[in-house]
């Protein structure tokens, strides 16, 4: 077994961030010396383990059929 593990594969993904959460997130990177996508993966998978209700839900999902993929910025309605 590998002592040196590979890192996991990344897919490029397009979002839209709120302007004072872009500027906390660009603060919080120049604190920790990372990258934006190092710090999003990691709050994002650390949140997420954390929700209760996420992890009844995905608990339920089990055997549910194929994820259907969120959708894009071009597909989500605007609100008027």
């Amino acid at each position: 077994m590998a002592l040196i593990k590979r890192p996991p594969e990344t897919i490029e993904r397009r979002i839209r961030l709120e302007e004072p959460v872009s500027k906390l997130l660009d603060d919080y990177c120049r604190f920790v010396d990372c990258s934006p996508d190092y710090v999003t993966n990691f709050a994002l998978r650390k949140m997420l383990a954390r929700d209760p209700e996420y992890k009844r839900w995905k608990t339920s999902q089990a055997g549910a059929s194929p994820i259907k993929p969120a959708p894009t910025a071009g597909q989500i309605p605007r609100a008027s």
